[in-house]
Parts: C-alpha cells; structure tokens; sequence
C-alpha cells in the first residue's frame, strides 16, 4: 500500500509516492503564484484572466489532497467516492478551466482577442464545467449502492459536459483563423497549433469517447475496461499533453536565438506526436474496448476482465496493433528533443547558429 500498488484504478501508486506528487503539486503552485503576483498586483484589463489562471493552479494543487482521504481499512464506497472526486473532477473540471484560461490569456497577449471577451467567456465556461464535472462525478458510483436517482443525476450532467467541450472545438476553429488574419503572428504557428490540437482532442477525445462511456448503461458494461484507456488516453495527453508542449514553445519563442528556431523539426514534431497518438487510440484501443463491451454485455463483465478473454488471440493482437502508434509517437518525442537540444547548443555558443543551419538544411 504505501510504496507498491494501493490495487486501485487510476490512483494505483503507493501513498509514499502520492504523498509526493501532492508535495511537487503544490511547489509548482507556489512557483507559478511567485512569478504571477506581480501581474495580480497591477491593474489591468488581463488582471482576471490571470487571477482564473493562478485560482485554478491552486485547485489542481490542493484538490490531490482528496487521493490521500483513504486509507488501508477504509470502506471501499467510501473509497471509490472520494477516488472518483479525484479521477473525474480533478481532470475533467478543475484541469479544464486551468487549460481554458491559459489558453485565453496567451490569445489575449498576442492581441487575437479582446480580454474583456476573453474575461465573460472564461467565467461562463468555468460555470458550465463544474456546474457539470461536480454533479456529473456520481455517474461514476455505480457500484457502491449510490440510489438510481442520484446516478441519473450525474449521468445526465456528464453528458451534458460535451456541450462545453464542443464550445472548445469551435473556439479552436476561431484561434485558426485568427492565427490567419495576422502575418506576424506566424512566428507562433507550432504553439498555435498545439492549442488548437488540444481543442481537437478536447472534442474527440474528451467528448466524443467519454460520451461513450457516460450513460448508465454504458458504465454498467464498460466502466475501467479498454473504451475508458481510449478515453483517457486521447483526452489526457490530447489535451494537457498538447498544452504543456504549447507552453512550452510559447516560452522558449520568447527565450530562443530565432536564427536557430526550426519550423520543419517542430512539423515533424506535431504531426507524429498527433498522428501516433491517433493510431494508439484508434488502431489499438477503440477496437479493443468495442470487442470487450461485445464480450461484457453477451456474456458478463467478470467475464471480460478474466484472464482468458483479456489474453485471447484478438486482444493480444489489439496489443500489438499498438506498436505502429507507438513508435510514430516516440518519434515526435526525439524530434522535440531535437529541436530543444538545438536551441540549447545555439543558446550556449550563438557562433553554432550557421552550424545549426546548415546541419538541419542537411538532415530535413
């Protein structure tokens, strides 16, 4: 339990190592709310946006607290309450808003949209999430005698949360042709970019698979089976993986020597990091979890999770089927390497920018 594996779902490490993860949570917040207190201290027309940015920092960094509730002799409906306040809320509501806002902020600096605009729709997002992600939890009580009201309840504001991450994808639509109508603002294109791409997995991955899993029925079959890893895949690394790699080259646009700056590294990059990942989800786990939810629903779902049907030949070859994926993926992960590499050395020793030039004209 405390240095192995709790035998729980989605929360499996040991305490000692969550324990941790809560202590590195809440240095980032205190890193990130040190560097944005002197823009929450000035006055001015972003001051809102930044101040949602560092609230829901701060809710990404207490709200683990809620992994740590339980412990070995807890009651498993009092375990799974609080598990699923962490598994559903954590990500799908206090992530989502932290996602949104800076996402807004950053637009808002690079002058693509006003900030009062900006300001009205981060507040009625927020409400929508969790006025939907709070109730929208008990969906996930299915088996610890939670009464057929309540989970109706959460099952219909569930469903209801693809209408904001529908509102996502459109924005996404909008912040491309925004990032159009601006010759300058090309020298962000892969940042862009990957704040569009999380609106894209916001919608599919988010919305489109966990709408699959969001009905009783549905959970009844389905819930912790291999349509929920399609799910999480596509909607955590789609969304917050596709955020912090934006984030990431936001910043070093600002910090880097341009001269060593490569657009063909950072396409290669986006495209096998989105196009691998499509393949994992697609290829590998969708089939995978329609086959199981074929198998829980005819025969039971003890049944799809035995051992004989979870290492029968077709799902061994859905295994394997994720390899293509898997390896287009690890590619995008070198080629960013690359290019972070490259600005690095370039950064150190600027008398290595033709150097790098003509290495990269060379090798793309």
């Amino acid at each position: 339990f405390w240095i192995g594996n709790q035998g729980l779902e989605y929360t499996s490490m040991g305490r000692v190592w969550q324990i941790l993860l809560f202590v590195g949570l809440l240095i980032w917040v205190g890193l990130l709310g040190r560097a944005l207190l002197p823009a929450l201290r000035t006055p001015s027309e972003s001051r809102g946006l930044i101040a949602m940015v560092f609230l829901a920092a701060m809710c990404i960094g207490g709200f683990y607290a809620t992994s740590l509730v339980w412990g070995q002799q807890t009651h498993y409906a009092m375990i799974e309450y609080w598990r699923w306040w962490l598994v559903h809320l954590w990500v799908e509501g206090f992530f989502e808003v932290f996602a949104t806002a800076v996402i807004a902020l950053l637009f808002t600096r690079l002058g693509l949209i006003r900030a009062a605009t900006a300001n009205s729709a981060i507040i009625l997002e927020t409400i929508v999430f969790m006025f939907g992600g709070i109730l929208g939890t008990l969906h996930h009580l299915y088996f610890t005698g939670t009464p057929t009201s309540v989970i109706a309840i959460g099952a219909m504001f569930s469903a209801l949360e693809v209408v904001p991450l529908a509102m996502i994808g459109v924005e996404a639509w909008r912040n491309y042709q925004r990032s159009q109508s601006a010759p300058w603002v090309q020298a962000y294109k892969w940042p862009i970019l990957c704040f569009i791409a999380v609106g894209f997995w916001n919608v599919v991955g988010a919305g489109l698979l966990g709408f699959t899993l969001n009905t009783p029925i549905a959970l009844y079959y389905m819930q912790g089976m291999n349509m929920t890893a399609a799910h999480g895949h596509a909607a955590l690394f789609g969304v917050y993986g596709m955020l912090g790699i934006g984030l990431l080259l936001f910043c070093l646009r600002g910090l880097s020597n341009h001269a060593a700056w490569s657009d063909k590294l950072l396409a290669l990059t986006f495209w096998s990091l989105n196009i691998g990942l499509a393949m994992m989800v697609f290829m590998s786990l969708v089939p995978a979890g329609v086959y199981q939810a074929w198998a829980s629903i005819s025969e039971g779902v003890w049944f799809a999770r035995s051992p004989a049907f979870v290492h029968s030949s077709l799902m061994e070859t859905f295994v394997w089927l994720r390899v293509p994926g898997d390896i287009v993926f690890a590619l995008g992960t070198l080629f960013l390497a690359i290019f972070a590499g490259r600005l690095l050395i370039v950064r150190r020793n600027p008398a290595a920018v033709a150097n790098a030039n003509a290495f990269a004209g060379k090798t793309m």
